[in-house]
């Protein structure tokens, strides 16, 4: 019997070979169709970004992120940066700078609030029904929750002036700068060749430091380094600053404190000065109001130069702090033309660009440009104070 039935089996393999044929390329396309299926499905989970119930709580930045990247990747949308920024204000400044190693907080997963559930009701005991009076007790109906109304969704409060410009915004003060200044001694680094130059110092150098007059130099506290600009007869000297440094050890037993160069906006060499850093133009948050016949001055410095100053360009104007305050607007302008010798008619006003305030001194005011409609900014344009703070 089993030989029969070998032979059978065999005899109908031999007899159909098309049918076997088929059987496997159905199978090898099966498994075809299952492998492409997992690829796609793995590819899919690896570039798809992070959804709110897998998303980490935190994101350490590494060299090359942006708020805009990361922003990108973690909510699936590179416009929703302002979200993750307004979460760490307490460590960025200025959202046009992150540093690597920072841990920034990311927007949690949006939770619904679940209602708890009712307790168990015991079972109702029966009813004694007498026949001369039964008694029937309305059961009350189920009462449906009322719907939450949706929480107002609170706006993150943009400052006025942004810290970053503030701080490498320059100034003027009094002839030789601002008094009891401390200095930079020198990198920490020792040099692996001698005659390499180490008076120069780099983002994240190490640096020994004399604090300025009257300052412990606690750790954490910052200073700013700057060199001193041209000295403006009859109106002051300009202070331009170039860097940040952050104290990570403080001075002791007649050492000299430590601190790490955190940001830098020029050249840090060796011998330059610091003072602490003023953040006070953090806090500001309303808006300015336009105001008519402000109070009127000219531009006395424009930095670095530039044979055309554009956006962004920092600039001085020797209108003092009993005029202007951080954050108010002021016009850039060619004043009215009267008539002259050949020309019966006056030319109008022109407006050149508009700037806004950053540091005041009792001698003079810097702006940082924001919009502008002509070329001709240089020393001696017109400017007149068009919006002030409240």
């Amino acid at each position: 019997m089993i030989l029969r039935a070998d032979r059978t089996s065999s005899d109908a393999a031999h007899r159909s070979p098309t049918a076997s044929a088929a059987r496997r390329l159905v199978s090898l396309r099966a498994a075809s169709l299952c492998a492409a299926t997992l690829l796609a499905a793995h590819a899919a989970s690896a570039q798809a970004p992070a959804s709110a119930a897998t998303r980490p709580a935190t994101h350490t930045v590494k060299r090359g992120d942006t708020l805009w990247d990361i922003s990108k990747f973690y909510l699936a949308d590179p416009f929703l940066w302002p979200e993750i920024y307004r979460l760490n204000t307490d460590q960025i400044e200025d959202p046009h700078w992150i540093y690597p190693g920072e841990v920034l907080k990311l927007p949690g997963a949006t939770r619904t609030v679940a209602q708890a559930p009712e307790p168990p009701r015991p079972a109702p005991e029966p009813a004694v029904v007498t026949p001369a009076s039964p008694t029937v007790r309305p059961v009350p109906a189920a009462r449906e929750p009322e719907p939450q109304q949706p929480q107002p969704r609170r706006e993150a409060q943009v400052p006025t002036v942004r810290m970053g410009e503030y701080v490498a915004a320059p100034w003027v003060d009094i002839q030789g700068g601002p008094k009891g200044a401390g200095y930079i001694i020198g990198a920490r680094d020792i040099p692996g060749i001698a005659s390499a130059d180490h008076s120069r110092m780099g983002l994240f150098d190490a640096v020994n430091i004399a604090p300025p007059v009257g300052s412990v130099a606690a750790e954490h506290e910052r200073f700013l380094t700057y060199v001193l600009g041209p000295d403006i007869e009859e109106f002051g000297q300009i202070v331009i600053p170039t860097g940040v440094v952050e104290i990570t050890r403080s001075p002791r037993n007649g050492e000299a404190a430590i601190g790490r160069v955190v940001k830098m906006f020029g050249e840090m060499l060796q011998g330059q000065r610091l003072i602490p850093l003023d953040s006070a133009a953090a806090v500001l948050t309303a808006q300015p109001a336009p105001v008519a016949n402000g109070k009127t001055g000219k531009v006395r410095w424009v930095k670095n130069s530039p044979v055309l100053p554009s956006l962004q360009n920092y600039l001085i104007v020797d209108i003092s702090r009993r005029d202007v305050t951080a954050g108010d607007q002021i016009d850039l302008y060619l004043p009215r033309q009267e008539p002259v010798e050949g020309r019966d008619l006056a030319l109008p006003e022109t407006w050149i660009a508009r700037a806004q305030i950053l540091r005041v001194t009792p001698y003079g005011a810097s702006a940082i440009i924001t919009s502008q409609q002509q070329p001709a900014i240089s020393e001696g344009t017109a400017a007149r104070v068009a919006a002030k703070m409240p």
